[in-house]
């Protein structure tokens, strides 16, 4: 009850609002009579004070007593004061009426004839009878809550009975799996509710909000599950205080959503471990057959397509802040659901889990350009302001032959961390990352088998060259290595062959075609050296 409530009891119905009229919604919790000059002192927040005045002008000016009495009140946070004009305090100068509307306490003039107990009786029975009405109001609604879990009820179900006993729309949002349950109409999308919450103050200690945002006002129930914002509860139109049953209503609401988000995620815990172990032996070539690999996929929820880029990510600061003692494999799990909500939308078909190495592993769609795999991994972790990473990005690859791209992710990862490790500026980058197609020499260098990845270069750059020179007959091969012994000169190479200068030129073009290379491309001739090299160690070996 409060002050205003309180002016509506019948003792009241005469009585008159003096001065701290600002005050009239403080809340009522108590009321009691002082009679002594020293009573003040076991006065408590919420109490209304009646008295005389009397034991405050005894042996001094009654504006004065006064004044000290008001500011005792003001000191205690009480609700207000109740006063008989006329016998000890014969009016309120303006210097008291003005302390009173500065510190929004209600003085209130009470009829002369009442009792104290006329005045205090009603006042502690309407507390008590609201507080009645809150406590069965309360069990009523804890009552409701416990059918809901007996009949075992879902999201949608529960948002519609929090919304029956607060009687506003009800948005219930997991961001965890991206889950938006309205009641009504929708308020805001899901980007703008993220946006609420990425600019609005989300503290655990303090997790229920009144807030305006795009003039809709509306209250928001934080909800966390091992220290993380999980979500919210939000109550569109209410931004007044809830009542106790309303607020228990919204508890218990936000009780039951955080258990179901838990659920989920025990649930999703399992089928990713299945995902991983699917993907581990996909990545290390233990499934090669197509029929096989498309069974298992399915087995697993994943709608495999024809083709991915596999890109590898890992943390590559040792000294990761941990903010709420959270385990580091919890850490990277919340780390990958933040990671599959927002991929969903800028890379959608990706496939997400882990390695064996616990390393990040995203399956791209083979179309996907490495620079906007790039661009748009950076912009999701910015967006997430999550740790920094490391990684790189094998070239696309068949689904039965994804061991392939994975080996050259995991190249293109060594040597980003390489490049980190040589570099302070790099460290201070959220992401750093290189892709295969971009490397050159650093494909032997950090191959675990460089003569592998040295044949693997002839084969994709010099197998097409030989095979086409068995088929026709031609010189091509001979042609490009006395080509690069004459420093790529068309009249010195034609000189050594003893044939025309336009055949050099019509043989070299060629060659590029064949390898997808372009001579004048110093990356590009430096990987058709090193695939010339491979291709000379191949033969003699």
């Amino acid at each position: 009850m409060n002050i205003r409530d309180m002016m509506q009891l019948a003792p009241f119905q005469q009585a008159s609002i003096l001065a701290g009229r600002n005050g009239i919604e403080n809340k009522v919790l108590n009321a009691t009579f002082i009679d002594a000059p020293d009573g003040y002192q076991w006065c408590k927040s919420g109490d209304f004070i009646v008295t005389t005045g009397y034991p405050f002008i005894s042996n001094q000016a009654w504006e004065k007593g006064v004044m000290k009495l008001l500011k005792s009140l003001v000191s205690k946070n009480c609700a207000g004061v109740g006063v008989k004009l006329g016998r000890y305090i014969p009016d309120l100068p303006e210097k008291i009426v003005t302390y009173a509307d500065e510190n929004n306490l209600p003085i209130v003039s009470l009829p002369n004839d009442l009792s104290w107990s006329d005045v205090i009786v009603p006042i502690i029975t309407q507390i008590n009878q609201k507080q009645e009405n809150e406590l069965q109001k309360t069990h009523e609604v804890y009552e409701q809550f416990h059918h809901h879990l007996k009949v075992k009820g879902n999201l949608y179900n529960l948002a519609d009975l929090l919304h029956t006993i607060i009687q506003v729309p009800i948005t219930i949002y997991n961001r965890d799996y991206s889950q938006i349950i309205h009641t009504h109409e929708e308020i805001f999308p899901q980007e703008e509710i993220e946006k609420i919450i990425s600019t609005l103050s989300c503290q655990k200690s303090q997790p229920i909000l009144n807030a305006n945002w795009n003039d809709t006002e509306f209250t928001v129930r934080w909800l966390y599950s091992s220290n993380r914002l999980v979500g919210g509860v939000f109550l569109w139109g209410a931004h007044s205080e809830l009542q106790a049953w309303e607020k228990a209503a919204l508890e218990q609401t936000s009780v039951i959503t955080v258990l179901e988000i838990e659920r989920i995620r025990t649930s999703s815990a399992t089928l990713q471990h299945f995902r991983n172990d699917f993907l581990t032996e996909l990545l290390e070539g233990k499934i090669l057959e197509q029929e096989v690999i498309y069974r298992r996929a399915r087995e697993v929820n994943w709608d495999l397509g024809d083709s991915y880029k596999v890109v590898l990510l890992d943390c590559y600061l040792e000294n990761s802040p941990n903010e709420n003692d959270i385990p580091i494999w919890q850490q990277k799990i919340n780390i990958l659901n933040e990671f599959e909500n927002e991929l969903r939308v800028v890379l959608p078909k990706t496939l997400i889990g882990f390695d064996a190495q616990n390393r990040y592993i995203f399956l791209v769609s083979g179309t996907e350009e490495d620079t906007s795999i790039i661009n748009k991994i950076r912009h999701t972790i910015r967006k997430l302001n999550i740790t920094s990473f490391c990684g790189g990005i094998g070239r696309k690859a068949w689904i039965e032959a994804l061991s392939t791209s994975y080996k050259e992710a995991i190249s293109a990862y060594q040597v980003a961390y390489t490049s980190i490790e040589e570099s302070d500026t790099a460290k201070e980058s959220q992401l750093y990352i290189r892709s295969f197609q971009s490397l050159d020499v650093e494909r032997i260098l950090f191959s675990d088998n460089p003569k592998a990845a040295s044949q693997s270069m002839f084969q994709e750059y010099l197998k097409k060259v030989v095979d086409y020179d068995k088929k026709r007959n031609s010189d091509l091969l001979s042609t490009l290595k006395v080509f690069l012994d004459n420093n790529m000169n068309y009249d010195e190479t034609a000189n050594a062959l003893f044939i025309h200068r336009n055949t050099v030129r019509y043989r070299i073009k060629m060659i590029q075609e064949l390898t997808s290379l372009d001579l004048g491309n110093l990356k590009d001739l430096l990987l058709l050296q090193m695939a010339m090299t491979a291709m000379d160690s191949f033969v003699e070996g």
